[in-house]
């Protein structure tokens, strides 16, 4: 009988008294087996107590400034995971394709929580996950790299020549995403709605649909620290612009748009996965 879980990621838009839009962010993770709600917000003492944040962080902010204004040149480049990690085969692009970079892949990794559950920590909105606190998806022999197909769904690669292993950092989302345009009752919007009666309000959001398989993110804790400290409390949207090389798909410019930090998942457990949905509002 399967042990996935199913994650539901929600990015709300609210406006304090400040006037400053806060990016949050509410987590539902459901028993794919039994349907029951599992986790919602942080979780401490078998309680539901709050929500977590997922925020916008700063190459989020300054990416989507960029593809309002393409005439902006920031001030400042922030670093990607290509140059940080040195992922193989790095290409520079063009100011056109930094600003045609889309949220295309997903990341997770260890630094969204402290050692209990209750210290899951508020995201920074001028830190992403540390390079050292990445977590590989898949970390391949050599000898026994990814096929064809699976380098269609992990990117990110690292040649760790020290371990004769292959990182794969990084992952593709299982659908495209869905664009959503509607009431607050769930009904779709047409042409008409500026001449309808209907004053419920509207939403408009962004769907995405990912996964963490069972044989994910194992294999690096096996290899490195050992099964019994392998675990992931954050995850990041990320931005990136595609480059063929070689016949492989081989993403540049690499950078967070979101980040979000949750209680801490145990992969101890090789039989569990997780299904997320992120949904992201404008």
């Amino acid at each position: 009988m399967s042990n996935r879980r199913s994650l539901k990621f929600t990015d709300i838009q609210n406006v304090k008294d400040s006037g400053k839009l806060i990016k949050r962010g509410h987590v539902q993770i459901y028993s794919k087996q039994t349907g029951k709600l599992l986790f919602e917000g942080i979780h401490h003492n078998d309680d539901l107590i709050d929500e977590g944040d997922n925020k916008v962080i700063v190459p989020g902010s300054i990416l989507a400034a960029r593809k309002f204004f393409p005439n902006l040149v920031p001030n400042i480049i922030t670093p990607s995971y290509n140059d940080t990690l040195g992922l193989d085969s790095i290409q520079s692009l063009t100011t056109t394709e930094e600003i045609n970079s889309s949220i295309c892949l997903f990341a997770v990794g260890t630094d969204g929580c402290g050692i209990e559950n209750s210290q899951v920590y508020d995201v920074d909105y001028t830190k992403w996950i540390n390079p050292s606190s990445l977590v590989p998806f898949r970390y391949q022999p050599t000898t026994a790299d990814l096929s064809s197909e699976l380098r269609q769904i992990y990117y990110g690669r690292k040649a760790i020549t020290a371990s004769s292993r292959a990182a794969y950092y990084f992952k593709a989302f299982n659908t495209n995403p869905e664009l959503h345009i509607q009431y607050l009752d769930g009904t779709n919007m047409d042409e008409n709605l500026y001449n309808t009666d209907n004053n419920m309000g509207g939403e408009v959001f962004v769907q995405m649909k990912m996964s963490i398989e069972p044989e994910d993110c194992r294999d690096y804790f096996k290899q490195t620290t050992g099964i019994n400290s392998a675990k992931i409390n954050t995850i990041s949207l990320l931005t990136a612009y595609p480059k063929s090389i070689n016949g492989f798909t081989f993403y540049q410019g690499i950078r967070p748009m979101t980040k979000y930090n949750f209680p801490n998942e145990s992969l101890i457990d090789e039989t569990k996965g997780w299904d997320i949905i992120y949904d992201l509002y404008f």
